[in-house]
C-alpha cells in the first residue's frame, strides 16, 4: 500500500489512503506514521504547498466498507473548497483493507460489500511470490470465495495482483506466469525490496530469460 502511494506520488498524484484495516491491532497507527515519512519526503515547498498524501482513518472496530464511501467523498470534497493550493482535490482514493484467508467468511464478507458499494475503478489481489504455486492456489480460491459472498448477480473480481518479495524467488517465476493465465489479469507490481523505491513493474522479457534458464 505504502509502495504504490510513493509510486502514485513520484509520479504526480497526490493521494487518500482509507485506513479500512479495522481488524487487526496497529494497522491503523502503521498508515499514520508511514502517511508521516511519505509527506516528510515530499514536503509542501516541492508541491506548490499541496500535501501529497493524507491518512482517512476512523479507528477500529468501524465498517470498511462506509469508511471508503466517507474516504472517497472526502477527496472529492477538497477538489471544491477554496482557492487554496492544499485544498486541491486528491487525484487516488487508496483502500487499505485488512488482510485475510479466502476462508474467513466474514472478512470476505466484509470485502465483498466494500467492493458492491463503493465500486472501485481497481481491485488489487497482494500476494507473496515467494510461496510459488501455493500463491496461485490461493488466488483462485480467493476469487471463488469473493464470488460466493457478493451480493450481485454479476460478482466484481480482482482485476490485477501485486506480487510482492519478487527479489527472492531468483529464477522461479513460474507461478506468476500462472497467476496471470488462470485469471486473465496483469501483474500490476512487483515488489523487490524493503523500502518504498522498491517497487517495479514486471519486467517480462526478464522473466522469459529466467524461464529459459530453469
Amino acid at each position: 500500500m505504502v509502495e504504490i502511494s510513493f509510486w502514485l506520488i513520484e509520479n504526480g498524484f497526490s493521494v487518500v489512503i482509507a485506513a479500512c484495516d479495522t481488524f487487526h491491532a496497529g494497522a491503523v497507527e502503521r498508515l499514520r506514521t508511514h502517511t508521516r515519512r511519505l509527506n516528510a519526503l515530499h514536503p509542501l515547498e516541492s508541491h506548490g504547498r499541496r500535501t501529497m498524501v493524507q491518512l482517512y482513518e476512523k479507528g477500529y472496530g468501524k465498517d470498511a466498507a462506509g469508511i471508503t464511501a466517507e474516504a472517497i467523498s472526502y477527496g472529492r470534497w477538497k477538489s471544491t473548497v477554496g482557492r487554496c493550493p492544499r485544498n486541491k482535490g486528491f487525484g487516488v482514493v487508496l483502500v487499505d483493507t485488512a488482510g485475510r484467508m479466502q476462508d474467513n467468511a466474514p472478512l470476505m464478507t466484509a470485502l465483498a460489500k466494500l467492493i458492491a458499494v463503493n465500486a472501485p475503478d481497481l481491485v488489487l489481489f497482494v500476494g507473496e511470490a515467494l510461496v510459488g504455486n501455493e500463491a496461485v492456489d490461493q488466488l483462485v480460491k480467493f476469487n471463488k470465495a469473493l464470488a460466493d459472498h457478493f451480493m450481485a448477480q454479476t460478482p466484481r473480481l480482482i482485476d490485477g495482483i501485486v506480487l510482492t518479495k519478487f527479489d527472492t524467488i531468483d529464477d522461479k517465476v513460474g507461478a506468476a506466469i500462472s497467476m496471470t493465465y488462470i485469471t486473465s489479469k496483469p501483474i500490476v507490481f512487483v515488489g523487490t525490496g524493503q523500502t518504498y523505491c522498491d517497487l517495479r513493474s514486471l519486467n517480462t522479457k526478464a522473466v522469459v530469460t529466467a524461464l529459459m534458464k530453469a
